[in-house]
This record gives structure tokens, sequence and C-alpha cells, in this order.
């Protein structure tokens, strides 16, 4: 009972500090011309996901970047869509992490899938960005790093911005990901339970960006619809808002790639395997291995 407890206070601990890293991150922005923002807090949501599980994940999110957009005066809609996406995001990723490090095959087949849709989005944001119009930004000035394309729907008008960043960001994670597909040909049998984990990680983070980007273009076009009564102005601003999405997505996997691996492999080492995520499994496979090597 009193280990029990101790668990709970623990993870409790645990989530209010991602909690706080999320909020404080979510600082960390680069706003874009449209008004969005490229931000680090779903970093902190699909990493404490990962190595957490899903309530830790969801939660530390959805508390993290709510606060943070209150703190911030943002209207009521951004701050409900914010509590909503952000628990869907980080809770998702810590079940199908849970799902997906068991599963060998359909995780690959999974992986060469979403590779393939990263390729596909990379080239034709790419032809987009070149191909398309001069961009400028509120004040009129012309914003050289971006391409502009007008979209009309129910009579009414806004450009969407395309920023260069989207097919650059799109390209490296496309290379990340053909990486990891080479890496897990090449590594050896013995590091099967390496392999397993590199291909969920990729998988999961890049489901990851999907539904993230689902989750803010329709809350997005349903809360904003009520609060401004007018579903077709909501529609057209949640598309407008997609290539800052993508941009936050695809920048939390990078970030994500790099500090996931030295973060577990730190907590693990510490003596708090039995906290993280999938940590109990390996080393109950681990123990079989031994036991039947002896």
């Amino acid at each position: 009972m009193m280990n029990k407890r101790k668990d709970f206070l623990f993870k409790l601990v645990l989530t209010a500090l991602f909690s706080a890293l999320a909020f404080a991150l979510t600082f960390v922005a680069v706003p874009l011309p449209t008004g969005a923002k490229v931000h680090l807090g779903n970093f902190v949501c699909v990493l404490a996901g990962l190595l957490l599980g899903p309530i830790v994940g969801g939660v530390s999110g959805s508390l993290g970047m709510g606060l943070n957009d209150i703190a911030g005066g943002y209207g009521w809609d951004t701050i409900v869509r914010t509590f909503i996406v952000k628990f869907i995001l980080g809770f998702s990723v810590g079940l199908l992490f849970k799902l997906l490090i068991k599963r060998d095959k359909a995780t690959k087949i999974t992986l060469y899938s979403l590779t393939g849709v990263f390729f596909l989005s990379f080239l034709a944001t790419l032809f987009l960005f070149i191909f398309g119009n001069p961009y400028y930004d509120k004040k009129g000035n012309p914003v050289y790093t971006s391409k502009g394309f007008e979209i009309s729907l129910f009579g009414n008008e806004k450009i969407l911005e395309l920023s260069v960043l989207v097919p650059i960001f799109l390209g490296i994670f496309f290379l990340i990901l053909s990486l990891v597909l080479v890496f897990t040909f090449l590594i050896k049998k013995k590091n099967k339970d390496r392999e397993r984990v590199y291909i969920a990680i990729s998988t999961v983070t890049a489901i990851s960006v999907i539904i993230n980007t689902l989750g803010e273009f329709f809350l997005r076009w349903l809360l904003k619809g009520i609060a401004l009564s007018s579903s077709e102005i909501a529609l057209l601003d949640s598309i407008s808002k997609i290539p800052s999405n993508i941009i936050t997505g695809v920048a939390t996997i990078l970030f994500v790639s790099i500090i996931y691996l030295p973060l577990y492999l730190a907590l693990y080492h510490a003596g708090f395997d039995k906290y993280i995520i999938h940590a109990d499994a390996q080393v109950e496979e681990n123990k079989e291995l031994e036991i039947k090597e002896a």
C-alpha cells in the first residue's frame, strides 16, 4: 500500500514537473506573419507521453499549455482547444507507444507508409513554394521566406501563407525516417529491443504531427465558429494555420529525436525504470533471455 502511494506521488510530481516545462517552453515561440506561432510546448507533451505514458503525457500537455494560453490572455475558444487537443496529443502518443512497442510488423508497415506520406508532402509543399505568389505581411512589406495563396470560401477571402520552413522541416523529417529505416536493416539481431524502440518512436512521433494538425484544425474550426458566429470565417482561419501546425509538429519530432534517448537512459540508470514506459517489459525480456542462456 505504501509503495502504491509512493508511486502515485512520484508520478504526480513528474506530471507537475512536465506541466511546468510545457508552460515555460510554450513561451519559446517564433511568430509567423499570419499571427500563428511555432513553439516548443508540444515537445514536452510528446516527450512526457513517450517516457511516462498516456495519462502523464496528456495531463502535462493539456495543463501546461492550457495555463499558458490563460496567462497569455487568449480567448476562451483558444484555451478550450488547447486543453482538449494537447490532452489528446499526449495521451495518444503514450498509448500508441505502449501498443506499437510490442508489434514489430504492424509498426514497420505503418512507418513505411508514413515515410512515403512525408516524402510526398515534402515534394508538394516544395512545388507550391517554388511556384507560389509573393507574400506580404500585414504592413504590406514583402516576406521573401513565404509564398501566398488566396483562398475563397462562401464569399470570404483569406491569404494562406506557406513558409519555406514547411518543405524544409518536412524534408528533414523524411530524411530522419529514412535513416531510421536504413539503421533497422543494418542493426544486428542481438539489438532487437533497440530496433523496436527506434521504430516505435519514429512511428509515434510521425503520427503525432497528424493528430496535432487535425485536432487543431477541426477544434479551431468548431470553437472559433461558435465564438465568431461564423463557421465559414473560422474554416478559412483554420486552413491558414495548417502550415504553422506542421512546422511546430515536425520541430517537436526533431527535438524529441535528440532528447528522448539520453533522457530515457538517464532515468533508467538512475533507478527510475519502473516509472518509464516499456522499461519493465524490456527488463523482463532480458531476464528471460539470461535464464535461457544460463
